[in-house]
Formats: structure tokens, C-alpha cells, sequence
């Protein structure tokens, strides 16, 4: 009985010391991989078109925003009544038919439709607020504004987003 006994404390000894020998060995093993793994791999930088360091961006750089209907889960409207011109960086934006995400074909119009420059003149009557997911779930709201270039009402009108026409 005492010779089972001690062999049960010998392997009840020996199992721990041959776990933690073969956890300390895996250990080195797996960071000696990450190492290498770490060296070989390439990390690409990617940069926010709207809030970039201020460097200038060729035109294949720009990424505009994705507003597919999918996304957008609510839109909410409010009349406004002012007047305000194009922004400097309003050529990175787009004139839509529709506030994007809000109707499943969209049209987008070029600027040369509206004969634009910087410093032109716009009447702005509607603003909407679109609510959206992002890639990463979260949610997340752009403001756009209906504008057109004649001061009659019922002048052709176009959605922008915020950033194309200068604060107020």
C-alpha cells in the first residue's frame, strides 16, 4: 500500500513540472512565430480624407462617404431659410437628387450642372439629417442641405452635404 502510495505523490509531482515545462516550451515557440510573423508583415496606412493632415489629395485619393439605403435608418427634415455660397473644398462632394440614403436610386449630378465656382451663391430652404451605421456598427449622423442657384422657389433643387457650402 505504501509503494502505491508513493508512486501516486511521484506522478501526482511529475505531471505539473511536464505541464508547466511544456506550456514554458509552446511559449517560446509561439512568440519566436510572432516575431517572424511580425517582421514579414506590412502595415498600410490609410488616411481620413476629411480630417487628413492637410497635405493635398490627388482626385483618385478621395473616398466619398458610403450612404446606401441599408445603412441609413432615419432622416429627418427641417425647413431652413438662408443664403450662403460654395465652400473651397465643395469639388469633394456631390449634388444628389435625393438626401443619399433615402431613396434606393439615387441620382448624383456634376457641378458643371449648376455652372459652380467658389464663392457662388446658393439659396438653401431644406436641411436633413441622416442617421447611418458605419463598418463598424456605431451610429452616426451627416447633415445635408437642399440648395439652389436661382432665388425662385421653384428652381431646380439639389442636396449637398454640409461640407460643400461655407458655415454660417
Amino acid at each position: 500500500m505504501k509503494r502505491h502510495i508513493l508512486t501516486d505523490v511521484g506522478l501526482l509531482f511529475l505531471i505539473p513540472l511536464g505541464i508547466v515545462g511544456f506550456s514554458l516550451s509552446s511559449d517560446n515557440q509561439s512568440e519566436s512565430k510572432q516575431a517572424a510573423q511580425a517582421q514579414n508583415n506590412t502595415v498600410k496606412t490609410t488616411t481620413d480624407t476629411k480630417y487628413g493632415s492637410g497635405s493635398v489629395l490627388s482626385a483618385n485619393q478621395i473616398q466619398s462617404l458610403d450612404f446606401r439605403p441599408s445603412r441609413v435608418y432615419r432622416v429627418r427634415y427641417t425647413k431652413v431659410n438662408f443664403k450662403t455660397v460654395l465652400d473651397d473644398d465643395y469639388r469633394e462632394e456631390k449634388l444628389y437628387r435625393y438626401v443619399p440614403g433615402a431613396k434606393k436610386n439615387n441620382r448624383t449630378y456634376k457641378w458643371s450642372r449648376i455652372k459652380a465656382r467658389i464663392g457662388k451663391k446658393v439659396y438653401v430652404d431644406m436641411k436633413a439629417k441622416a442617421y447611418y451605421r458605419d463598418d463598424d456598427g456605431e451610429r452616426e449622423a451627416e447633415d445635408f442641405y437642399r440648395i439652389r442657384t436661382a432665388k425662385s422657389a421653384s428652381s431646380q433643387k439639389y442636396w449637398v452635404n454640409e461640407d460643400a457650402i461655407e458655415d454660417d
